[in-house]
């Protein structure tokens, strides 16, 4: 058996293991923490005027290119 536990943050995996299932999929958690990590970095560029302040928070266009096969 398969969860999706979204509302039942909770809940420890092995909760639900002892109920009978057997995969716990994550399924919006990730996406759901992007949103307040945007809204700063969106908020900061337009206090600044500029994305400088915010190169911290800011993953590497390098980086990024190496989640890409073929690009580096």
């Amino acid at each position: 058996m398969v969860v999706v536990p979204s509302t039942f943050s909770q809940v420890k995996e092995s909760k639900f293991l002892d109920f009978g299932f057997n995969i716990v999929i994550y399924a919006n958690d990730l996406l759901r923490s992007t949103y307040p990590a945007m809204e700063t970095v969106a908020r900061a560029i337009l206090k600044n005027e500029r994305a400088y302040e915010q190169e911290k928070n800011l993953i590497s266009i390098k980086n990024i290119l190496k989640l890409i096969p073929g690009t580096v």
